[in-house]
């Protein structure tokens, strides 16, 4: 790192705490504006605001480091339920939690459910996630700063957390949610442009496409086909495993690192349920496609240069390839984006979580403070959540594919079903939502670490994923039937303010047939739409990565798909009127 490297990563952190500063007085307003923003952002800030958080400091390292490994379609671990939940969370979870107007996800447990267990559940479920599961996940993002930037600074992971989470804990606990989402935005941007401008710099020390080709094939001989696939079967990817992958994605609106978490807390913060609706669908094209393009060429890359084994940790495989060919600037200005993805992604998480301590937590037990007394305390617990996450950080995140694939798709196997039951079965009720918290975690662990299920190479992935979603599914289901159903009255409740489809019998029998109607016909609406929108993001990720492979049969087949179910997603939005309701408020 040269002078004018640091230059470009000390105007950085300056730029963020700017912001910060900027946005303290209105943040500070109330519990409101601190974690919702005042329920104002508009859909473009929601889009990049929640691709940023996705694009943490592992994306660089992970996506390389899988398209190393897997080629073309090795990305298909998060890429399968992806691809099916987000046009689901567009159609249908954004408009829900919009509708709700919470503040947390915990919040809707007092409002689906009614007694003493649903307050106290409450409870449980708050300290899980702010002291839990979101302390778990800063650990893990942590973790991945450690492998990307580790090798190109000589530094420490504990020497760039510490760095990168003064200046994030700053603007965080100053700016809130309004900080967080527009410096996301920012962040985002730095991040992509210095990869895409290491692209070519990469390509012509390596003769460019036709040279990456052609060192891919000398290195992987007879795995060289598997690698350009780009339709499965693959290696890797075996029709249980795609099944599973499928499974995930139907119900990962319950995950809190899909459609219930930092997510919902966009969609919550939203001017409307539009703005949710379109910041969703604006962000899935992100997501599935803008962010990955530089690092499938990257991983394409360092396929060409390194033999398949030549490397203990492959997660520190793009950290190598920058060590390797960024000139001075641009090394600075992909140091900074490194840590702009890595504090984008930690400051929603301590944001996040703090609307736990505050909203679920603290108020309810300390009521009738002052609005800028329970901001102080949410700015306080940011503080210890960050610290927390340290720790995990330093002490257990190891093995990074491991906790990849543990985050994103085991962590929450058990309680994926209960995103359809909240929802969609009017009979679900506190007893089976506890039962597949207080059973599912810990078992997760158990099963994917202690047991072993984590060992790929003796485990399959749809083994360990299948049998927990199997034994949540079943359990949650049993408990809820052996248990007596909620309060009709608490479930009407719900049912107007949310207006859900699905089995909700007992509830609405009493509404009138134009209303039975309007709920039927929305519900075909929807359906056809989230098959449309599933159909768009599925040929738009073939479309990128065909060109890659030089399958042009099948990125001219693809491009169609993506024309015609993109052409007929947005004309039927448009017919619906969601593009209208945008302007209001």
């Amino acid at each position: 790192m040269k002078t004018l490297d640091w230059g470009v990563v000390a105007l950085y952190f300056c730029f963020m705490l700017g912001v910060g500063l900027y946005f303290t007085r209105r943040a500070g307003q109330s519990v409101t504006d601190y974690f919702v923003s005042g329920r104002n952002l508009p859909w473009w800030i929601i889009a990049l605001s929640a691709v940023a958080t996705y694009t943490d400091a592992g994306l660089a390292p992970a996506v390389t480091m899988l398209t190393f490994q897997g080629g073309l379609l090795g990305n298909a671990v998060w890429w399968i339920p992806f691809i099916i939940w987000m046009p689901l969370g567009a159609v249908l979870w954004s408009k829900f939690w919009r509708r709700l107007g919470t503040v947390t996800s915990a919040e809707l447990l007092g409002i689906r459910y009614s007694g003493n267990i649903a307050r106290r559940y409450r409870n449980i479920y708050a300290v899980f996630m702010s002291f839990g599961f979101i302390v778990v996940l800063i650990g893990y993002v942590s973790g991945w700063l450690g492998a990307a930037l580790g090798p190109i600074l000589g530094w420490s992971p504990i020497q760039l957390i510490l760095t990168a989470g003064a200046v994030a804990v700053l603007y965080t606990t100053c700016a809130g949610l309004y900080g967080v989402a527009y410096t996301d935005a920012f962040q985002f941007g730095i991040f992509l442009a210095g990869n895409i401008v290491l692209i070519p710099v990469v390509l012509s020390h390596n003769g460019g496409f036709h040279g990456i080709h052609e060192g891919i094939l000398a290195n992987r001989g007879k795995d060289a086909e598997a690698f350009f696939r780009v339709l499965p079967p693959v290696p890797g990817l075996s029709g249980l495993n795609a099944f599973a992958f499928m499974v995930q994605g139907l119900f990962f609106a319950a995950s809190p690192t899909g459609g219930e978490g930092f997510t919902a807390q966009r969609f919550m913060a939203a001017k409307n349920e539009f703005h949710a609706q379109v910041g969703q669908l604006f962000n899935t094209v992100l997501t599935l496609v803008v962010r990955v393009v530089p690092f499938l060429i990257l991983g394409m890359a360092a396929a060409a240069i390194f033999k398949p084994n030549a490397l203990a940790e492959p997660g520190e495989l793009w950290a190598r390839l920058v060590r390797m060919y960024a000139p001075t600037g641009l090394l600075g200005l992909l140091v900074a984006g490194v840590f702009a993805a890595y504090m984008a992604t930690v400051s929603t998480h301590m944001n996040w979580g703090a609307s736990y301590v505050i909203n679920d937590l603290y108020r309810p037990l300390f009521p009738g403070k002052s609005e800028k007394h329970y901001v102080m305390v949410g700015r306080a617990s940011s503080i210890v959540l960050f610290s927390l996450g340290l720790l995990v950080a330093y002490f257990f995140v190891q093995g990074m594919r491991a906790w990849f694939l543990f985050i994103n798709s085991v962590v929450f196997a058990f309680v994926l079903p209960l995103s359809w039951l909240r929802f969609f079965w009017w009979r679900l009720n506190i007893w089976g939502e506890a039962a597949a918290l207080l059973i599912g975690f810990p078992l997760s662990y158990v099963v994917w670490f202690q047991l072993g299920f984590s060992n790929e190479a003796v485990h399959p992935f749809w083994q360990g994923f299948l049998l927990l979603f199997g034994l949540g599914l079943v359990i949650v289901i049993a408990v809820t039937l052996l248990t007596p159903p909620e309060p009709i009255e608490t479930l009407r409740a719900f049912h107007n303010k949310c207006r859900p489809p699905g089995f909700w019998g007992p509830v609405t029998k009493d509404l009138d047939a134009v209303e039975r109607k309007l709920i039927a016909d929305e519900t075909t609406r929807d359906l056809v739409d989230c098959g449309l929108g599933i159909l768009f993001a599925a040929s738009a990720v073939v479309s990128v990565i065909s060109p890659l492979a030089a399958n042009w049969a099948v990125f001219a087949g693809a491009l169609a798909l993506t024309a015609f179910s993109g052409i007929s997603f947005i004309r039927r939005w448009m017919a619906r009127g969601v593009f209208r309701g945008m302007q209001g408020t």
